[in-house]
């Protein structure tokens, strides 16, 4: 990790790379052009084996980042390393290897963000123009949540974790997170969770950056059609077999459960001891605590009798 800087940067850039030599040389030649002043650009080596470190230590060389090398840790606990162990600065942005950003992205979510109180944390998000591996459009938007209240944060992330940018606030509520002790499955939905129940997250409907879609990270596009609702129905049921819902929630529930309102201890709590308490079920079962309608709120009850949430 850098040393001590003289001057707190205003924004760091964390980066996890990991055999990234395909796309990592074009992503990085896009972060410079960046608007904001006083950015700099961190990356963690996850024990790449193909000729990342070696793309790296050019660019160190010409002055444009700052990387260290590490074991393979596996994504999102490389990200969190990242998270705990980079020096202070004002605001913080997630960036995968393999993305494009737009020139205005960080300044216009770091503009965004100062408008919320900086003692509260804050997340900034946005929407995606997505490509093909070969950054051919395939199209212009990717998601539009109605929603990114920490209700909606238990059931599923909703937003790439490419596109957020927090504050110091939220930065150390995130350093109180062990993920070495409590274990960690997705960094980034752990990070909106985080936000979502102690701060407040701003999502911004216009696309700020260029999400490739490869064979490596396939996501599925926001849906609009009878099809893609039926695509939306089965990403419902996605996961649900190993009950991350409950293990996500019951990592929270340890790690800030006295921290927290009343309304989100008592939600996670739910979430976190369901399958062997039928209080606790009773409360997903018998009140719509998040919100939904259709067939989300079908599936989510279904889940919940199954013991699959």
């Amino acid at each position: 990790m850098p040393g001590d800087e003289e001057q707190r940067m205003k924004l760091w850039v964390l980066i996890s790379a990991y055999n990234g030599e395909k796309y990592l040389r074009e992503q990085l030649e896009s972060l410079p052009h960046q608007t904001l002043p006083g950015t700099g650009i961190l990356v963690r080596d996850d024990g790449s084996t193909d000729g990342t470190r070696g793309i790296l230590e050019a660019y160190r060389k010409q002055g444009l980042l700052q990387w260290t090398a590490g074991e393979n840790l596996g994504w999102a606990r490389s990200f969190w390393h990242l998270i705990r162990n980079c020096t202070d600065a004002d605001f913080y942005a997630l960036c995968d290897q393999d993305d494009l950003w737009d020139a205005d992205k960080l300044e216009t979510a770091v503009s965004a963000l100062e408008k919320e109180n900086p003692d509260l944390p804050a997340l900034y998000c946005c929407d995606v123009r997505v490509a093909d591996e070969n950054m051919q459009l395939l199209k212009q938007h990717m998601t539009r949540p109605e929603k990114t209240d920490y209700p909606h944060a238990l059931l599923r992330n909703l937003v790439p974790g490419a596109t957020f940018v927090f504050n110091h606030a939220a930065m150390k509520r995130l350093r109180q997170y062990d993920a070495d002790h409590l274990g960690i499955e997705l960094h980034d939905w752990t990070i909106y969770q985080i936000i979502a129940c102690f701060g407040h997250v701003v999502y911004d409907p216009r696309p700020h950056m260029v999400y490739r879609q490869h064979a490596g990270n396939v996501i599925g596009p926001a849906y609009r059609s009878a099809r893609e609702l039926l695509r939306k129905a089965g990403n419902f049921w996605k996961g649900s077999k190993k009950c991350s819902r409950s293990r996500q929630a019951l990592r929270l529930e340890k790690a800030y459960g006295a921290d927290m309102d009343a309304a989100c201890r008592e939600l996670t709590t739910a979430f976190a001891h369901y399958p062997e308490d039928r209080g606790k079920k009773r409360i997903l079962l018998k009140r719509n605590c998040i919100g939904l309608k259709g067939l989300e709120l079908f599936l989510f009850r279904l889940l919940v009798l199954l013991n699959r949430l």
